[in-house]
């Protein structure tokens, strides 16, 4: 990436340490108001709100980079969110007629009235994602590090406060979705003005035009998402819902802000490249110089990692020492989504779904198996987590390896 490049990721970068910076500062009283089992039912919602969301665009939201003119790209953000609609309807009435049913396999009747909470979390995730990727295509990165500081924010003002109110079950799931709320707020704000209606037969254009979106990496996606509900209710079945909770936890504390630098850098990787790609630019020289600069970001957290379940329990509680564990033997694994995160973007670029799409699959695989594993063969939870990680991490190797040679193969 060019020396402007980096400036723009480091605008995101910013946003996202300061927005992480808050959700770390917040932790310790989290940890002290909610009990990992909560932590583990959050977790849960999460990822059925990411799989919901990731159908209700029809995956058309990464489309919106791509038109030349920003007319037309708008029309497509307009196709995306205008699919998300009927989802939200459909979802609103499986809640409807499935709510008590959720909170039931969750393990707190309570929470049926919460359920009414995933289509609202639905609706605004695929809001934000379909306007973030409209604000990177106009370069609004400084927006884009507010919005998500603002988020972060929101969200862990609403979690702490809730659960010092008490309202510990539905606390996180609320906390999360009035931080999402006004990060909505924000990008719709945003909005350009006099841009121009879509017609039906503009929408259909556009929908057959990029076509591969929902045929392709929509699979691939919605893989992604299934797995990780498939891993935190295998976790949970076999293992208990402490330890859900301390994996959720260990993820939220670990992960996260290796993930939050993966899509800072990959926002501007994606804009970077599309644009070289439709110049026959040097894809190859910028994928090269982006895992150098991402590999000098995860040294530190290599070496940092090493003393996690010490960390974690002098920051935390003692109570959280086996989330620090947890977070040990899943950093190589870490380390190398961090590595691939940005460069995922080249194949929907260059056109090479189906080959990513292959690589999701075994990927999936390497993420579950362990974990089914170790149930039927009653494994102790670290020789699960430790097989995992070294399966995973194999794939992704692979993954990155098959992600250059892509962008060579494009000079």
């Amino acid at each position: 990436m060019s020396q402007g490049a980096w400036r723009q990721v480091l605008t995101l970068l910013g946003g996202a340490g300061l927005a992480q910076a808050i959700a770390l500062a917040a932790s310790p009283l989290l940890t002290r108001l909610y009990a990992p089992e909560h932590f583990g039912v959050f977790a849960l919602f999460a990822s059925l709100v990411t799989l919901i969301a990731t159908v209700a665009t029809g995956r058309y939201e990464l489309a919106v980079i791509l038109p030349a003119g920003d007319g037309e790209a708008w029309q497509v953000v307009k196709l995306a969110l205008g699919i998300a609609v009927p989802v939200t309807a459909l979802t609103l009435l499986a809640v409807a007629l499935g709510g008590g049913a959720l909170a039931e396999r969750a393990g707190d009747a309570r929470l049926a009235v919460w359920a009414w909470l995933l289509p609202v979390a639905v609706l605004l995730t695929a809001l934000i994602n379909t306007l973030t990727v409209w604000a990177n295509r106009r370069q609004a990165y400084g927006a884009l590090a507010v919005n998500r500081v603002a988020q972060s924010g929101a969200t862990a003002a609403a979690s702490v406060g809730l659960g010092a109110a008490g309202w510990a079950s539905p606390g996180l799931m609320l906390g999360s979705v009035v931080g999402q709320a006004g990060a909505a707020w924000l990008l719709v704000s945003r909005r350009p003005r006099g841009q121009g209606e879509a017609t039906q037969a503009t929408l259909t254009e556009l929908a057959r035009r990029y076509r591969d979106f929902p045929r392709i990496n929509l699979p691939h996606a919605l893989l992604d998402a299934a797995q990780a509900s498939v891993v935190l209710a295998l976790l949970g079945a076999a293992y208990g819902g402490a330890v859900l909770g301390w994996y959720a936890f260990a993820l939220r504390i670990a992960r996260t802000p290796l993930a939050m630098i993966g899509a800072s850098v990959g926002q501007v990787f994606q804009q970077r490249a599309a644009r070289l790609a439709e110049s026959g630019g040097d894809l190859a020289e910028l994928s090269r110089r982006t895992t150098q600069r991402l590999l000098l970001i995860a040294a530190p957290f290599g070496v940092a990692v090493v003393w996690a379940p010490e960390l974690f329990a002098w920051v935390f509680g003692d109570n959280w020492r086996d989330a620090g564990l947890y977070a040990r033997v899943l950093a190589p694994w870490m380390i190398l989504s961090l590595l691939t995160s940005p460069m995922s973007q080249l194949p929907l670029i260059v056109g090479r779904q189906g080959g990513a799409f292959a690589f999701g699959v075994v990927y999936q695989l390497a993420m579950v198996l362990p974990l089914a594993l170790g149930w039927a063969l009653a494994w102790p939870v670290l020789h699960t987590l430790t097989l995992q990680s070294a399966a995973a991490s194999a794939v992704l190797l692979a993954y990155g390896v098959w992600l250059q040679r892509l962008a060579r193969s494009r000079r």
